[in-house]
């Protein structure tokens, strides 16, 4: 008896390594809220407002991790849902989204089309 196995496994782990190197470049950015002369809840404050598409990010990562084709629509519900706070503004942080929007894309493309059968 045939089974489908959903998506390929090695495109699967490109993609979960590409979301973590994506995590991890927002996060960067969370660094540029440490400033002299500011007080320590208020860094505090900016540094989660800052953390937050990294935090979404590691929530999403997690979901995809069990379930790909959630975790894959999810991902660019996110995207496009932070285009419209930004109100569609073309700069650089739109082209940043590019990244994990392919990556849900990708997740969802890799669940429906580029499975495997196996013999089990």
């Amino acid at each position: 008896m045939k089974k489908t196995i959903k998506g390929n496994p090695y495109i699967t782990w490109v993609l979960r390594v590409l979301l973590i190197l994506t995590i991890l470049f927002f996060a960067l950015f969370s660094m540029d809220v440490i400033e002299e002369g500011k007080g320590f809840w208020e860094t505090l404050a900016d540094f989660f407002m800052h953390s937050l598409p990294s935090i979404v990010m590691i929530v999403i990562l997690i979901v995809a991790w069990k379930n790909e084709l959630l975790g894959g629509i999810l991902l660019i519900l996110g995207v496009i849902g932070f285009a419209i706070f930004l109100h569609f503004k073309i700069n650089h942080v739109t082209y940043l989204l590019a990244i994990p929007f392919l990556a849900g894309a990708l997740f969802v493309v890799n669940y429906y089309f580029l499975g495997k059968k196996s013999d089990n």
